[in-house]
């Protein structure tokens, strides 16, 4: 090798010196008395103390402040112990007063600090790494998952409040509906009240004064020696108008009901019914008559009439079959036709408010009503009743009571 390439080329310590320059980390070579043997550029540019300022000083000189700290612990376990210990940002505080900018920063960097004897009487080697954008990742972190913890739990709440006021709305629904469902079966119950004494006044008043009328003007046609024409077209609208006050009464207050029961009432009911519409018709009764409560029997009959009504107005029935049974201590009542059945055209119309007054009827007795369709074709309606033999509820002998009186 020449003299010139000698001079060009750099010698060891020079060669070692550029290295720690180049390294984007700090390095602090410390001697085993603590002085400060390397200072390269990183360190000196984040600490503002030149190099030639801190070669060969004491690092506590340096930075009075470390002495006794737990980072001076480390640098003695590493110069007497061979230990190396990492001293991580996020349990320790920044141990050197290292700024991005000296001079205009005043928060210290946040600081990974890496402590590595270096054997024998070597001393050992402080490694400083900027743990900025580490800790500011982190506390990023830290803040999204505190922000998501506190979504969490702002959600649960409101989906624990929303599960409460869906809760509140429905027992709110279920009270409404009930107190719908009692005045209307107190409403259906007022009108057959009001219907029984129409026709009982029609009976009492009507029915006695133009039976009177007929006696007389039979007796004064008995009595005459001709019978005029005006006469006899006198008897016969009499006895018409006679004949149409009983049907008015029959349709607001069944006489059969009243004086026979809700069986004989429906049988009667279910051969008019199949006379007028040329249905065949079959029917299925109990023998005998079933021991129940008026406001059933009319429940019963009311919903049976409304049935067969629907049947001859929309079904286009040519045949209907009607059963009425005790099964598991509800009275059932079923209707079936073998009609059109219930289209969703149809089945907005068919029947309209008789068949939420059949609803209501039911509901308040405490059964309920299915309405579907019939097998093969048709419609089906059948009434689930509880059996209550012999009793009456108190809206029901109230009822009685009013009538009574």
């Amino acid at each position: 090798m020449s003299r010139a390439a000698e001079t060009v080329l750099p010698t060891p310590p020079d060669v070692l010196r550029h290295t720690f320059d180049a390294m984007s980390v700090g390095v602090i070579v410390l001697g085993r008395d603590l002085r400060i043997n390397v200072w390269n550029r990183w360190v000196e540019s984040r600490s503002g103390i030149a190099e030639s300022e801190a070669i060969g000083r004491g690092l506590d000189a340096l930075f009075p402040d470390l002495a006794n700290s737990y980072f001076m612990s480390a640098v003695h376990g590493a110069l007497n112990g061979g230990y190396p210990s990492v001293l991580a940002p996020s349990l320790h505080a920044p141990v050197f007063p290292f700024f991005a900018v000296p001079g205009v920063d005043t928060e210290r960097m946040r600081q990974q600090i890496h402590v590595v004897p270096l054997g024998g009487a070597s001393g050992c080697l402080v490694q400083v790494i900027d743990a900025n954008a580490a800790w500011q990742r982190e506390s990023t972190l830290k803040r999204k998952h505190l922000l998501l913890e506190e979504s969490l739990e702002l959600q649960e709440r409101l989906l624990q409040q929303l599960e409460g006021n869906k809760a509140e709305l429905q027992r709110q629904v279920r009270e409404r509906t009930a107190q719908l469902e009692e005045l209307a079966g107190h409403v259906q119950d007022l009108s057959e009240h009001e219907r029984a004494q129409l026709a009982r006044e029609l009976h009492d008043e009507l029915g006695a004064l133009m039976t009177a009328i007929r006696i007389d003007v039979a007796r004064l046609n008995s009595q005459s020696e001709t019978t005029t024409e005006r006469h006899q077209r006198a008897l016969k609208n009499i006895d018409q108008a006679i004949q149409i006050k009983r049907r008015i009464m029959e349709g607001m207050r069944p006489t059969l009901l009243n004086n026979f029961g809700v069986v004989v009432a429906i049988r009667e009911l279910a051969r008019e019914k199949a006379a007028v519409n040329t249905w065949r018709f079959g029917i299925d009764l109990p023998d005998e008559e079933m021991p129940i409560s008026e406001q059933l029997s009319i429940t019963l009959y009311r919903v049976c009439q409304e049935a067969l009504t629907n049947a001859a107005k929309y079904a286009e029935a040519t045949e209907v079959r009607l059963s009425l049974r005790l099964e598991n201590d509800f009275l059932v009542l079923e209707i079936m036709d073998n009609g059109v059945g219930m289209s969703p055209v149809r089945e907005g119309r068919r029947g309209g408010h008789g068949i939420s007054g059949m609803q209501h009827r039911v509901l308040a007795r405490g059964g309920t009503l299915e309405i579907g369709p019939a097998s093969p074709q048709g419609t089906r309606v059948v009434a689930r009743i509880p059996y209550q033999a012999r009793s009456e509820s108190a809206r029901d002998r109230s009822l009685r009571e009013d009538e009574a009186n």
